[in-house]
């Protein structure tokens, strides 16, 4: 018995010491694994520092540190990312170039590619964090929309509507949800108008039972600016899609339909050289924006220099593009240019004339209540004639007694107006919906002043600085 227990002894001695070993070489492989496990523990942390909460330079926290981000392969994916994750609704540009100013300490976080589902930035791919081939010159910034945000749509442009109302986000009610509510969210998330349909798209419903009620003017630059107030009934969610088409603005002019021509293009905006920039390429903008005729094409930053990026450059339309960004050119950032050659136009607003020879002949069409409608000949004379005329920089009318043929508004709806003689613009006067089906105006106007022409001297390179 006595070896028995000898036995059992040195195995009992023998399993301890493999113990022993086992949870050294357990502790071990954790520690290890700890060290290669991602810092989100030690990042979980991130600021904007800029000039509002949701605006500003990209730091996260780190090693009891705040560190910048670099630019590159910064886009828009990155900063649904950040926007969210600061709740801060929907993003609305990607800023590059230290657009926010320059860091000081580290540039934690380079090469960041985002897929735009991350609970976080620090969760994105990247190179490692403190690795980087950078300096704060390429500090990465964003601007995100604060205080609105689409939810659960297919894109950023689509989704459930969710206000920022006294500090907490609620969803907002389709109850007096309409046109002007619609125009004034795309308009501010970036995405160009609303598209209308008759069926209410659905993106989900949000947890809260009761929302806000919004009643907009149309004109308010973000939806919080609208009358904003709690419904404490169940309602049911507004939602919207926009079309996003409108990449393209203007900026700094006198009306909607003036200024300093910029696109929109790899999550930023940046505006247009003026080399080569003429009336074809006004054309297609005004068009573009809604905004009827070109008056004139402005150059040399009459409207201002931009701050971001110069996107394009030798743009040389034909006239008849969809989008400027259609017209050939050098390519997105290709350029010789600075701010001091930012292109402009200006349009006619509530005016223009279609299907003509020149800019400054063709069918009369009027921008009123919101939409394009058509002038009928019934009640339309000289007085008339001669402002239109005037009005594009045109010169005064043709009086032939051949009447010009410039095609049918079909689908439009039908204007008379009534003039006293002392009004700037055809829409001063006073216009009526004609519920008859009416004839088309078609106008010539006799004379064409060097802004309407499109010379080739306007299409003369400009030497850039």
């Amino acid at each position: 018995m006595g070896g028995f227990k000898w036995i059992g002894s040195t195995l009992r001695t023998q399993f301890t010491s493999v113990m022993k070993n086992k949870q050294l070489h357990y502790l071990l492989y954790l520690s290890i694994g700890l060290l290669n496990v991602p810092l989100n523990t030690d990042c979980n942390k991130i600021r904007l520092v800029g000039p509002t909460r949701c605006s500003g330079r990209v730091e996260i926290y780190h090693r009891d540190n705040w560190g910048t981000v670099c630019d590159d392969y910064w886009n828009m994916s990155n900063a649904d990312v950040v926007c969210r994750e600061l709740n801060c609704g929907t993003a609305l540009e990607a800023k590059r170039r230290a657009f926010f100013g320059e860091g000081k300490d580290g540039i934690w976080l380079d090469d960041v590619q985002c897929t735009g589902h991350e609970s976080s930035l620090i969760n994105c791919s990247h190179r490692g964090i403190g690795y980087n081939d950078c300096n704060h010159g390429e500090d990465a910034g964003i601007v995100c929309s604060d205080h609105v945000r689409l939810v659960n749509g297919t894109n950023r442009c689509s989704g459930r509507v969710e206000v920022n109302h006294n500090g907490h986000w609620r969803k907002v009610c389709n109850s007096d949800w309409g046109k002007k509510e619609a125009e004034v969210l795309c308009r501010e998330v970036g995405c160009g108008a609303p598209l209308i349909s008759h069926e209410s798209p659905y993106f989900g419903q949000g947890s809260e039972v009761t929302g806000v009620n919004t009643s907009c003017f149309g004109n308010e630059s973000s939806l919080t600016q609208c009358t904003l107030q709690e419904f404490n009934q169940t309602c049911g969610d507004a939602s919207v899609v926009c079309t996003n088409s409108k990449l393209l603005r203007l900026v700094n002019g006198t009306n909607r339909c003036s200024g300093r021509v910029e696109v929109y293009h790899d999550g930023q905006w940046g505006t247009v050289c003026d080399d080569r920039w003429g009336m074809q390429e006004a054309e297609v903008v005004c068009r573009e924006m809604n905004c009827g005729t070109p008056l004139a094409v402005k150059h040399r930053a009459y409207y201002g220099q931009g701050d971001d990026q110069v996107w394009m450059d030798d743009v040389e339309c034909t006239g008849h593009e969809t989008f400027l960004t259609n017209c050939p050119h050098r390519g997105f950032g290709e350029n010789n240019c600075d701010h001091s050659e930012d292109a402009g136009v200006v349009c006619s607003d509530t005016v223009r004339l279609i299907n003509g020879t020149n800019y400054c002949s063709g069918r009369v069409e009027v921008y009123h209540e919101g939409q394009w409608g058509k002038m009928c000949s019934s009640d339309w004379g000289t007085k008339e004639a001669v402002m239109v005329c005037k009005e594009l920089d045109c010169g005064k009318p043709d009086n032939s007694p051949v009447k010009p043929q410039f095609g049918e508004g079909k689908g439009l709806r039908g204007y008379t107006s009534n003039c006293l003689g002392n009004e700037s613009y055809i829409t001063q006067c006073s216009l009526h919906v004609n519920p008859a089906r009416c004839e088309d105006v078609a106008l010539s106007c006799h004379g064409q002043t060097g802004n309407i022409l499109h010379p080739s001297a306007q299409h003369t390179r400009n030497t850039c600085s």
